[in-house]
């Protein structure tokens, strides 16, 4: 019998490697399936539609909202709508799979209050000097200061999460991610309602 899925939550500063260390993890670990996020930013290049985000139009990302079809949705930085469609969301929990969710604090806070299960790790970039050196990186030095300004006040939220990983070996970030998972997955309190629904259990019989 399937073990129900739960939600795993990742966020980190813009620049702070979520998507490198998550993609790995969900290349490496079966359990886990991205959730694919809408926004109304445009495209990255290589970034394509459907795969990495749903990109939307503004009118459409409010039509949803106002017809409560997200499982939640915030503006970000001020500028663009980023959120998780409902029904992706839960098909993946229906079949037994955790749903690795790569979102901003705002957005963790909302996913964590409808599901109490949720895990939420803080992926933090080794040091502020790096993170300034990666956003810079991406040439978006328009947005800079205000994404600068974003990621403290992120970073005053740790204390809101289960983990926190350091992200300053890639290889040692993505080995601590996915023994997350696998101790979440095997909890007690995860374990023992299938057990008590197994005929073949051993459960039955202590």
């Amino acid at each position: 019998m399937a073990l129900r899925g739960f939600p795993i939550i990742v966020s980190s500063p813009s620049g702070g490697g979520k998507t490198t260390v998550c993609s790995r993890v969900l290349a490496e670990d079966s359990s886990v399936e991205r959730v694919v996020t809408a926004t109304t930013r445009a495209p990255r290049a290589a970034e394509e539609d459907g795969i990495d985000y749903h990109f939307w139009p503004e009118a459409r990302f409010v039509r949803n909202i106002k017809a409560g079809l997200m499982a939640e949705w915030a503006k970000v930085h001020g500028k663009y709508y980023y959120g998780i469609p409902k029904k992706s969301f839960d098909s993946i929990i229906r079949r037994g799979k955790n749903p690795l969710l790569v979102i901003d604090v705002q957005g963790a806070e909302t996913v964590s209050r409808h599901y109490e299960n949720a895990v939420k790790i803080f992926l933090l970039p080794p040091s502020w000097a790096v993170l300034k050196s990666r956003l810079e990186a991406r040439n978006d030095t328009g947005d800079l200061a205000v994404r600068l300004a974003t990621a403290k006040s992120e970073l005053e939220r740790i204390g809101d999460y289960h983990y926190v990983i350091i992200n300053d070996d890639l290889e040692i970030a993505v080995s601590q991610l996915k023994a997350i998972i696998t101790a979440q997955r095997i909890i007690t309190a995860r374990q023992l309602p299938r057990l008590k629904r197994s005929a073949q259990s051993v459960y039955r019989f202590i």
